[in-house]
Parts: C-alpha cells; sequence; structure tokens
C-alpha cells in the first residue's frame, strides 16, 4: 500500500500533542489511573486497549492518591508534586489536583532534538511516520534531507506528500564517485532542489552542518522546531562504515542540529541479516553513544518509545 492511499495512524504516544491538564478531584470516588488514562484516550481518540503498558508499569496510582488526599485534620497538599514517566509521556501530578501531561515526542516537534526511528520494517511504514514527523508546511517549515548511497525517488514523494515547497526543502546527497565539490541539481519545477557530495564521510558531515548553518542564516535563525532535519540509509551506512564511525558521524551532525534547534529524524530499517544478539548490541550500542530518543516502528505503522530521556519517577511532597 502507498503513502498516498493509505489512512493515517497516529500511535499513541504520538497523539498529545500539546501539554494536556486535567483536574483531578481527590474527594471523588473515581480513582486517579481511570482519570488519567481515560482523559489521555479521549484526547488521542485511540482505544484504551492501544496504550503500549500498564501504569502500574510506572508506579503505583493508589499510593500516588494516598500521598496527595488531604491530611487528617482535612488540610490539603496543594504543594506537593509527583512526576514519572508512562507510555511516552511525562505525568506531572500536583497536590491541588492538576495533571499535566506532555508527550516526549510532543515536546520533541516543539523543542527541538533528535528521533531516531528504528523497525525491520517495509519502506511504507516509514513513509508515513516521517511524513507525520514533518509536520504540517502551514508553519513554514524548513526540511533538509540527506541521504547515503540511496535514490531521491523515495524522499522526493515523502516530501510532496507533507507538501513541502521546493523553497522550503533541500536534498543532500553523499556520492561514492569522487568529486572535487558538491553539485547542485533540480530536476523539475515542482521538486526539491539536491545537492550531490562526494569524498569521504567526514566531508560529507562537513557538508550537513555547512548547510544546516547556511539555512539558517537565510532564514534569520530557526525558532524551536522549525527546521525539520531527516537523514535515511543508516543501515547501510553501519554496514559499510562500521557502528563506531557511524555514532561518531551521527553524533557530531544531530549535534549541529540542536544548535540550530532543529528536529532531527534519523531513519533505521534493520535488515535481519545478523543474529538477533549481534543487532541487538548493534543497536543498543547506538543508543547509548547517540542520546537519541528510540522509537520502535513494525508493521502496523504503530510506534513506542521504549527509553525515554529523563525516565523515572520523582516525588516532592510536602
Amino acid at each position: 500500500m502507498s503513502v498516498e492511499d493509505q489512512e493515517t495512524t497516529v500511535p499513541f504516544i504520538c497523539g498529545v500533542e500539546t501539554p494536556l491538564k486535567i483536574q483531578c478531584d481527590w474527594k471523588s470516588n473515581q480513582s486517579l489511573s481511570t482519570t488519567l488514562i481515560q482523559t489521555m484516550v479521549d484526547a488521542t481518540g485511540v482505544n484504551s486497549k492501544d496504550i503500549p503498558e500498564s501504569i502500574y508499569d510506572s508506579i503505583d496510582p493508589d499510593a500516588l492518591e494516598d500521598l496527595f488526599r488531604p491530611q487528617m485534620d482535612g488540610t490539603p497538599r496543594i504543594n506537593g508534586k509527583a512526576s514519572f514517566a508512562f507510555a511516552g509521556h511525562y505525568i506531572t501530578v500536583q497536590g491541588d489536583g492538576q495533571i499535566i501531561v506532555e508527550s516526549e515526542l510532543g515536546r520533541l516537534k516543539r523543542t527541538g532534538g533528535n528521533i531516531l526511528l528504528a523497525g525491520d520494517v517495509p519502506e511504507e511504514v516509514f513513509d508515513e511516520m516521517s511524513v507525520q514527523l514533518l509536520g504540517d508546511q502551514a508553519f513554514s517549515r524548513t526540511v533538509l534531507s540527506a541521504q547515503y548511497g540511496k535514490d531521491t525517488e523515495v524522499t522526493q514523494t515523502r516530501l510532496s506528500i507533507a507538501e513541502t515547497t521546493p523553497d522550503h526543502a533541500h536534498i543532500l546527497t553523499h556520492k561514492s564517485v569522487a568529486r572535487s565539490a558538491a553539485t547542485a541539481q533540480t530536476n523539475q519545477s515542482n521538486q526539491m532542489p539536491v545537492s550531490s557530495v562526494s569524498g569521504s564521510l567526514k566531508e560529507f558531515r562537513t557538508a550537513i552542518r555547512e548547510l544546516l548553518f547556511e539555512l539558517q542564516q537565510q532564514r534569520n535563525g530557526f525558532d524551536p522546531a522549525e527546521l525539520r532535519f531527516c537523514f535515511d540509509s543508516l543501515q547501510l551506512l553501519i554496514e559499510e562504515e562500521g557502528v563506531e564511525t557511524v555514532g561518531q558521524f551521527i553524533s557530531l551532525v544531530t549535534e549541529a542540529v540542536e544548535n540550530v534547534r532543529g528536529l532531527g529524524i534519523i531513519s533505521f530499517r534493520i535488515r535481519m541479516i545478523l543474529p538477533m544478539s549481534k543487532q541487538s548490541d548493534q543497536n543498543s550500542m547506538l543508543l547509548l553513544n547517540l542520546g537519541l530518543v528510540k522509537m520502535d516502528l513494525n508493521n502496523d505503522g504503530i510506534c513506542r518509545i521504549p527509553t525515554i530521556r529523563h525516565s523515572g519517577s520523582h516525588y516532592n511532597t510536602v
């Protein structure tokens, strides 16, 4: 099924795009977990069965309620606060009953950062999720797509579906044939401009960083996440250059993305040609070295964020 005729699927973790505020009455008979999950389900428009994990895997909601119930003399604990991670979201519960829900993905799409899309799935699944992450072009976002050893047709299609205009997009490719400089080309009036870079991986990285800062100067600076940077063919790059070299390459590129306050989308289409243990070590090493937020994709287009930066629970009650 092509991207054009495929119905858009919005994964649960992608649903709460802006911070969601919920008011919980500590004297109510409805539990905190019921209030929280039902409100999140209503906001995302999904079935509660689509929530990828149980809230009890993150925190004991019953104990949390007891923590915030009024004291024995009826005095409310209005200054208390607790924060924890649940199903790809940050949850902050305050003593006055206000609950703030913010997704990791929603935060990245507003403030910038870097995401690693990974999975042994068809190209169409990456197409769908990449288009979603490119965002609404009504905000006149700038898109830079860098490709290693891959044809630009797929990227042209993704950008076209995302309604990105040629004056707000640029494609940078790495060619194996040696050339002395980068060459720019535009095939048709409705296609995005393409630059081809030859030479070493270091030269490719330098070209990416220089173009990022050039685009920033052209736009007189970017608002947070206004720039969307896409890198495709991470698997091919690993096969040819090795994990350690690629880790250094991606680390410096994503650092440049963060310096211009952009949102980086790194695609890692895993092909199960290696033993699972070795593939897992390869994947884990990338995550540990790069510090990216990882999104696992499956064939239904549903994604999960199994590891969230700054995850865990924090309590501060008075």
